[in-house]
């Protein structure tokens, strides 16, 4: 399920890296307490490997960028798209927004106006998808034992490839296993796919923004609309929509 959001604001500023503001916006509007513990400290398991099954988008709507001293500035609202496998977790979250009457983004008030719900029913095996915050795809290596990072563009084969792998993972951690092993995602326009380099936490991580084509299976697809592509999903990274 995806959830669009408007949000009343008055001239809301914030970095212009604000993923882990929005991030922790999300976990501190979950009422159910063992639940945000659970996906707070631990999360879904597969093997070695845990995941939060959400995502979030980019902040969006009109504003004013201060090149000086770094800062994004929401004028009159602000719209946020959240999105999980996990229903309870999206309407969770949606429920506690409704009934607030205090809720703050980095200390400054703002009101929920508005919810669209999309329950990404999906009736084809090939879709245009955008994203709505950057992809991220990535391999640590280790190099004369230090550890490097290194991330893949959409016209790296591995794109495709980390992307699938991290979906049927996913899939196994939430016990989908009706699924078929076919999945493919590559560029609409490789000349118009944008870098987007952000800060979370002090770490740069790498990122591309622009339309991509899905074709697979509908269980991974599904997967793949409602709790991002790619890692770092609960970190504001891998949100789409179909286009």
């Amino acid at each position: 399920m995806q959830a669009k959001l408007l949000f009343q604001c008055d001239n809301l500023k914030l970095p212009i890296h604000y993923n882990n503001i929005v991030q922790g916006f999300i976990y501190k509007n979950i009422s159910d307490d063992s639940f945000r513990e659970f996906l707070h400290e631990k999360g879904f398991e597969y093997e070695k490997r845990t995941f939060k099954l959400f995502t979030f988008s980019d902040l969006m709507g009109r504003y004013d960028f201060n090149k000086q001293d770094k800062t994004i500035t929401f004028k009159n609202e602000v719209s946020l798209v959240i999105g999980s496998i996990v229903d309870d977790f999206t309407n969770d979250f949606i429920n506690s927004c409704l009934k607030s009457n205090d809720l703050r983004l980095k200390g400054q008030k703002i009101k929920l106006k508005g919810v669209e719900i999309d329950n990404d029913n999906i009736e084809n095996e090939s879709i245009v998808v955008k994203t709505l915050s950057p992809v991220v795809t990535y391999s640590t290596v280790n190099i004369e034992g230090s550890k490097k990072t290194i991330y893949y563009s959409p016209n790296d084969t591995l794109f495709s490839k980390q992307i699938k792998r991290n979906l049927i993972k996913k899939a196994e951690a939430i016990g989908y296993n009706d699924y078929k092993d076919r999945f493919n995602i590559y560029p609409l326009d490789e000349k118009k796919m944008r870098k987007r380099i952000t800060k979370y936490k002090g770490l740069i991580i790498n990122g591309w923004n622009g339309l991509l084509k899905i074709e697979g299976d509908k269980t991974l697809i599904k997967i793949a609309l409602s709790c991002g592509i790619g890692a770092k999903n609960s970190q504001g990274f891998g949100c789409i929509t179909v286009l």
